[in-house]
């Protein structure tokens, strides 16, 4: 699992790197790693979203008559 809230790790980034190598290889496009690497930064951006957004309280405001 990603660390989401600091820089990524010296492992992680290997991992990272492998695996687009890994995915290249088998599709012959150079840019799979850049959509594969978009797509993580969305995901975990979305994640952080809602991590944020769960820890707020929702207080509805209060009716005068």
């Amino acid at each position: 699992m990603a660390e989401i809230m600091g820089a990524i790790n010296k492992d992680w980034l290997d991992c990272l790197i492998d695996l687009y190598r890994r995915i290249t290889q088998c599709t012959d496009d150079h840019r799979e790693s850049d959509f594969l690497f978009q797509q993580l930064s969305v995901l975990i951006q979305r994640h952080n979203a809602v991590a944020v957004l769960s820890t707020s309280t929702h207080t509805t405001p209060k009716m005068k008559f």
